[in-house]
C-alpha cells in the first residue's frame, strides 16, 4: 500500500485517490507508474534473456 501525499493515510497504488481526502494527484510520474506495473523486472528479465540467448549461440 501507497501512502496519500497530502494526509498520510494508506491507499492503493496509482491511479485510485486517496478515499480519506480525495486527493489524488491527476498524473503519475512515469519511474512511480514503472515500479507499480513490475516495468523495470519485466525489462531486466528481457536482457538477461536476450544475454543467455547469445551465451548459448556463441557456446
Amino acid at each position: 500500500m501507497a501512502k496519500c501525499k497530502k494526509c498520510g493515510a494508506a491507499k492503493r497504488r496509482w491511479p485510485r485517490s486517496c478515499s480519506r481526502c480525495g486527493a489524488g494527484s491527476g498524473r503519475a510520474d512515469a519511474a512511480d507508474l514503472a515500479v507499480a506495473s513490475g516495468l523495470f523486472g519485466w525489462i531486466w528479465r528481457g536482457i538477461t534473456g536476450a544475454v543467455r540467448w547469445v551465451l548459448r549461440a556463441l557456446g
